[in-house]
């Protein structure tokens, strides 16, 4: 069971997001995408979903080409207000 962890709040909180959608990021990608202060891949079956804080908001279509790039077709994002606790893995 995971407990989700409050959303963060303050000038360098971030933004929580779930982008969700097909294709393969290599593992070592977490360090590529610079404006994620947390990012976790989670492959489920055909789909691949992606758990990260922004540090900057202006930076999301910057990420979205980012992920698109590394192999990812994205099909939804959405803001949410707490990631799994397991997402704050790096």
């Amino acid at each position: 069971m995971s407990v989700p962890i409050p959303a963060q709040r303050g000038p360098l909180a971030g933004v929580n997001y779930v982008f969700r959608g097909s294709g393969r990021i290599p593992e070592q990608a977490n360090g590529m995408v610079d404006d994620f202060r947390e990012m976790l891949l989670v492959p489920v079956g055909n789909e691949l979903i992606v758990f990260g804080t922004l540090t900057d908001q202006g930076s999301l279509s910057r990420i979205l080409r980012t992920l698109e790039a590394l192999g990812m077709r994205v099909d939804s994002v959405h803001r949410v207000r707490e990631l799994p606790q397991y997402a704050t893995i790096r």
